[in-house]
């Protein structure tokens, strides 16, 4: 167990993530030394302790999405050959871990004993800031434009789950939004005008596996699937689109271009939010781009 660390969030899903871990622990045959466990305390902090194990040959991450996809990003700032990366899903939607065929602890035990590991595609987000270019990583999407993860509080998800809560945020969300004009570049192709949303999906589902964000999406396809939204009256975004991306048919409507490709530039005026597997990462502008075959997750081996 030398060359392996643990990453645990304690705090994700109400606190689930300490509960987890310790039933992990008692069912795991091997007894885990208390240097290779670090637990996380704030936001960031398990891809900084991801990116400081360069020498691991497995990073464990107990947590949700958003844990999953920061030790994600730590990873893939160190040199090749990268550590790989196991799952122990304990958050509210485990959408990552659900691509990865991990849908409870007996799935991440099984995954961990067998060592059968598998690649999968990244979304790469790079933005500009004042002291340059800072780059992530997303597994399932990135977008920029609207996003209801400025009106979602904590108190949404412990009441109504990860799909009630991103429900009710996208509704006080769309009261108060104001498409900006944007100008986007996909593989060169040109877009502008005022747009509500630009989508690059490398995952078919999110949000609990409740919203089909990108019907066909693959995760091991080397492409994106790119959504561009233009404006619409909020009336038809509440009655109609939202309610159709749970099944993927908003993809029909005649305000949506659907289509794949590997690169997308997108510039907006005023600065809009990028919204990476629901977290936030600062504003436009900026590039999605995909990255083939860049991560390698334990998963369950198939008879």
């Amino acid at each position: 167990m030398r060359n392996i660390h643990f990453i645990i969030n304690p705090a994700g899903n109400g606190g689930a993530g300490l509960r987890v871990w310790e039933t992990f622990k008692n069912a795991w045959a091997v007894p885990i030394a208390a240097e290779h466990v670090t637990f996380t305390t704030r936001s960031g902090h398990a891809r900084e302790l991801a990116g400081s194990f360069a020498e691991c040959g497995l990073i464990v991450v107990a947590g949700g999405d958003g844990t999953i996809g920061e030790v994600i990003s730590g990873i893939m700032g160190l040199p090749e050959p990268r550590p790989k990366l196991g799952i122990i899903p304990c958050g509210t939607g485990n959408d990552i871990a659900r691509n990865a065929g991990l849908l409870n602890l007996d799935d991440a035990i099984a995954a961990l004993q067998d060592a059968d590991a598998r690649s999968f595609d990244l979304i790469r987000i790079d933005r500009e800031t004042n002291s340059g270019l800072e780059t992530r990583h997303a597994f399932l999407f990135a977008n920029a434009g609207f996003s209801a993860i400025p009106m979602m509080k904590p108190w949404m998800k412990r009441l109504l789950g990860a799909t009630g809560a991103y429900y009710l945020s996208t509704l006080l969300q769309v009261l108060v939004y104001h498409p900006p004009k944007m100008e986007v570049s996909v593989d060169g192709k040109a877009f502008s005008g005022e747009l509500f949303l630009v989508i690059a999906g490398n995952a078919e589902y999110a949000g609990g596996g409740s919203m089909r964000i990108a019907p066909g999406a693959r995760t091991d396809d080397g492409q994106l699937n790119i959504s561009i939204i233009q404006s619409i009256p909020k009336r038809k975004l509440i009655t109609q689109l939202f309610a159709s991306i749970a099944n993927g048919t908003h993809i029909n409507e005649p305000e949506v271009s659907y289509f794949t490709g590997k690169k997308i530039c997108v510039n907006s005026d005023p600065n809009v939010p990028l919204d990476l597997d629901g977290e936030l990462f600062g504003t436009t502008p900026s590039t999605f781009s995909v990255c083939p075959n860049a991560i390698q997750i334990l998963c369950k081996r198939t008879n």
